[in-house]
């Protein structure tokens, strides 16, 4: 299948209750149609050629509401099933053992509907009320089963099984067109540098739609499930059973740890303004909120191939990767690899073996001046096929007039103590064991304290990286 590099796509099909039937595949509209339905677009295409390698296209989420209860958004409270959903007689908010429950897990019922996001916020998170009725978990509300937005709006529409493939042949694509561009000192790349900010939803104006699958809150959990391999599924309903039922969350940020690569795509991860930083060499990302992320792409270089992963220094994961990166015209296109494994809460985990493909293009519309950001995921571990996410940046202005980089250094007044992050005040004297990080520290704090009696999977890989 070619897909035009500017490329749209729409779904609108509804999710199922067991989703055994698959939405309709998403059909691509041409670039004549994206222009004739948005006029004020402006496009950035330096060859103007048909592309396997890259696109815009997306699945539209203005089709899709929030599933999950939260709030006032519920299908029905104190417990009880949604009119005409007959409940199974195990749930996530029923069940003494979710490991035993493996075979319920790709039906939606068994989380009573709810997105990520929502199973997570049952007990009051992000102060927000609490949908989990006078005797939680039993009486936990439930989110709207006809709602979901799609697999095929998850799953990577390129055909390549690995980043480097998608790497060589984006290359390929610009070597074909005289590329790739070079860049220098008396002949510098795209004045990209500035303050942007990240638009919370799928296009420039906000009237495009607001959400996209990885904050989880139009996604149902079998959905994310779906593209998981069997190991990193139990992780995930490890986490939401923890979340939802024993209420004993470990968040990475909540205890000053580190934030890990894909939080950078979280929906409260990256809240101030991004720096980016344009040079013909390197290509530098400064952002965070509980911490700092910082990325540079490496213009021009090339992996050292000997390692685990590919790699540019020592055969050891680091938190935010290592980048390669080359320039075809105004799009700026990215390899990560050499990722330290970790977690995004309401998400999924991430391994070691992740790799990333990025695609910046520049684009101008009436209101909007700045970077569609296009990111493909491939990990062998995690992940049964390479999924992709789409954002926005909105350029709010220059170096020279914006407020200084705000640098963030985490104060941790949190601790778990007794399998349950507890507030600590100064002074206070407590007993704390150091976490090892490199063990998925959260899950080592809930298997320790609420699984006692469950019957875990054998086998050393689902307990470390």
């Amino acid at each position: 299948m070619t897909i035009s590099r500017i490329g749209f796509a729409t779904v609108a099909s509804a999710m199922v209750l067991t989703i055994a039937a698959s939405p309709a595949m998403a059909q691509w509209a041409s670039e004549a149609e994206m222009i004739e339905a948005n006029p004020d677009l402006t496009f950035y295409d330096p060859y103007e050629t048909d592309s396997e390698a890259r696109g815009w296209a997306y699945v539209d989420a203005r089709e899709y509401q929030q599933v999950g209860a939260s709030g006032d958004n519920v299908a029905a409270s104190d417990g009880e099933s949604p009119e005409g959903i007959e409940p199974l007689e195990r749930d996530l908010y029923t069940s003494d053992d979710f490991y035993i429950d493996a075979e319920l897990w790709d039906d939606p019922r068994y989380f009573r509907c709810n997105s990520p996001l929502a199973n997570e916020s049952m007990w009051g998170a992000y102060g927000g009320n609490t949908a989990n009725g006078d005797n939680p978990p039993l009486t936990t509300s439930w989110g709207f089963c006809d709602r979901g937005y799609p697999r095929e709006g998850i799953i990577s529409p390129y055909p390549f099984e690995t980043a480097q493939a998608q790497y060589e042949a984006l290359m390929a694509e610009a070597e074909a067109n005289g590329g790739p561009t070079e860049y220098t000192y008396e002949n510098p790349p795209p004045n990209w540098s500035g303050r942007y900010q990240r638009l919370g939803g799928l296009g420039p104006n906000q009237e495009w739609g607001y959400e996209n699958w990885w904050w989880g809150r139009i996604t149902q959990i079998p959905t994310m499930l779906s593209v998981l391999t069997e190991e990193y599924q139990t992780r995930v309903v490890q986490e939401a059973y923890h979340q939802g039922n024993t209420n004993a969350a470990q968040w990475p940020s909540q205890y000053c740890w580190p934030e890990g690569m894909m939080r950078r795509w979280h929906q409260y991860s990256v809240q101030q303004p991004h720096q980016l930083m344009v040079t013909e060499n390197l290509v530098q990302w400064l952002m965070g909120t509980a911490d700092n992320f910082l990325l540079q792409y490496n213009i021009g270089r090339e992996f050292n191939m000997e390692g685990t992963v590919p790699r540019l220094g020592q055969d050891v994961p680091r938190w935010y990767g290592e980048s390669v990166g080359f320039w075809d015209g105004d799009a700026l296109i990215t390899w990560t690899s050499n990722i330290q494994g970790w977690v995004t809460h309401n998400a999924f985990e991430h391994s070691d073996q992740l790799q990333i493909i990025e695609i910046f293009t520049p684009m101008e519309t009436e209101n909007f001046s700045g970077l569609h950001h296009e990111a493909i995921f491939y990990d062998p571990a995690a992940l049964t096929v390479p999924v992709r996410q789409i954002q926005w940046y909105q350029q709010l202005d220059q170096f020279d007039v914006v407020d200084p980089y705000i640098f963030i250094e985490c104060n941790q007044t949190i601790f778990p103590i007794d399998g349950r992050a507890q507030p600590v005040s100064p002074g206070q004297t407590i007993e704390y064991t150091i976490p090892d990080r490199f063990g998925r520290p959260w899950a080592t704090i809930q298997e320790e304290y609420f699984e006692q009696d469950m019957q875990r999977p054998e086998g050393e890989a689902l307990f470390g990286f």
